[in-house]
């Protein structure tokens, strides 16, 4: 017996969110889709209020009542019913400014679930080398012992893989680059004195200060006394980095 056609296609019916009014359409799956019209026609309101509302709460509903707790709920949209919808993702139309950690995981929240994925479902090593299989002491951050070798594991939770977070690199705070003072680059001339230009930096506008506030902390004025002044940074790849590309491969 042959098994039930896939769908090919989203089925809306009856969608009333915001200026959409009973609107019937079907939409394809596995393509590229475009939403067109004029502004105030309900391109948003059928793209983020009815389409990624009806995915995002499915498969938010598929998921554990422990997972969900962590994870915001998405509102029953106004419509009459949505079918063969698959699980969705929001680009949303302004995003906020990103910053030195963001990602593509983080600006879709996509890194969310695979932190959970990654610390409920994979299985953890204990202090002795021995995989363990995965269970649910984990997402009750209870330490459990080892079935070979009776050793209490500690497995990561959800925040212990999170780069922004605890789960951060001590060296590099999560960006991957660690930042130091280029002493060359800081005085290119040691036999200059400080109030000779020695330090490259203070002769930028804004700096030129700096000199005056070294004599008043009677700091010496030959460039050997460097170390006081105003850092000129150079950047490194972070070990954790070049760690996390040796596991991956």
């Amino acid at each position: 017996m042959s098994g039930s056609p896939q769908p090919d296609r989203i089925a809306v019916r009856g969608a009333r969110v915001h200026n959409l009014q009973g609107v019937d359409v079907d939409i394809p799956l596995r393509s590229l889709v475009g939403i067109a019209g004029v502004s105030g026609s309900g391109k948003s309101s059928l793209a983020l209020g009815v389409l990624y509302a009806e995915g995002s709460r499915r498969y938010l509903e598929a998921l554990s009542t422990y997972t969900r707790r962590r994870m915001s709920q998405a509102p029953h949209a106004a419509v009459d019913s949505v079918e063969h919808v698959p699980a969705a993702l929001a680009l949303r139309q302004r995003p906020g400014v990103p910053g030195v950690r963001s990602t593509f995981g983080t600006s879709t929240e996509l890194l969310n679930v695979l932190r959970l994925m990654f610390s409920r479902l994979a299985s953890h090593v204990c202090p002795n080398g021995h995989r363990v299989p995965p269970t649910i002491d984990v997402a009750a951050e209870t330490p459990f012992a080892c079935p070979v070798c009776g050793e209490h594991v500690h497995a990561p939770g959800a925040e212990a893989l999170a780069f922004n977070s605890e789960g951060a690199c001590p060296t590099c705070q999560g960006t991957g680059v660690v930042r130091t003072v280029d002493d060359a680059t800081l005085v290119p001339d040691p036999s200059k004195t400080l109030d000779g230009g020695a330090v490259a930096p203070w002769q930028m506008f804004g700096f030129n200060v700096q000199p005056a506030g070294a004599g008043a902390r009677r700091v010496r004025g030959r460039a050997d006394a460097s170390s006081t002044c105003a850092p000129s940074t150079r950047r490194r790849p972070c070990r954790c980095t070049s760690s996390t590309r040796r596991r991956s491969g």
